[in-house]
This record gives structure tokens, sequence and C-alpha cells, in this order.
């Protein structure tokens, strides 16, 4: 098995226990200049051109709006 077949099957189970997880979305990004062979960061992850942590709140935010009652404290 070649490096590269062994790159995309490590990086599948990767994205499989993530979804095992309950990510809805995920991205691969790779990094021909990193020092280390393998970095898992789930604070680049993007949705809407905003981190997905923004993006999670915003959309909490606004249905908290449209609900008309927060659930929060």
């Amino acid at each position: 098995m070649d490096n590269d077949t062994k790159m995309i099957d490590e990086i599948l189970k990767h994205l499989d226990s993530e979804l095992e997880h309950g990510a809805a979305r995920m991205s691969v990004i790779f990094d021909d200049n990193a020092k280390e062979a393998k970095s898992v960061s789930h604070k680049c992850c993007n949705s809407y051109g905003r981190p997905a942590t923004e993006t999670v709140g915003l959309l909490d935010m606004y249905t908290d709006i449209s609900a008309g009652a927060s659930d929060r404290g």
C-alpha cells in the first residue's frame, strides 16, 4: 500500500470517528509545509465563512429570537 492510500485510509477512519461523535460537517485541509505528520484541530472548522462555533452560536441565537424564548439561563 502506497503512502497516499495509507493517508486516505487514515483520514476516512478519522472522519468516521467524528461522525460517530455527532459531527455533521467536516473539512480536510492538507498542509504540505506542516512539521508534524498529523494534526487535528477543531478550531479551524469553518462554516459559511466563519468559525463553526461562531456559526452555531449565531444560529442558536437566531432560533431563540425566532421562538420568542431563550433556552439560556
